[in-house]
């Protein structure tokens, strides 16, 4: 089951990132590259780290469940 927004939303938070949405492409990346990215919290300093481990682990994610 691939995992929503919701679900990186929810990640992002719990690690202390202020995220209220995606932008989530509408297809799955086939070089399984991230199709998301949270542009809310990008040029907040630090969130390198936590934005690169959440695509590691959310590589793909739909918009919706």
């Amino acid at each position: 089951m691939i995992p929503t927004a919701a679900d990186v939303i929810a990640y992002l938070n719990s690690r202390g990132l202020p995220v209220t949405y995606l932008n989530v492409l509408p297809y799955v990346n086939p070089m399984w590259l991230a199709n998301w990215e949270a542009p809310e919290v990008a040029s907040l300093p630090g969130v390198d780290d936590v934005i690169r481990d959440a695509r590691w682990q959310f590589p793909q994610v739909l918009e919706q469940a």
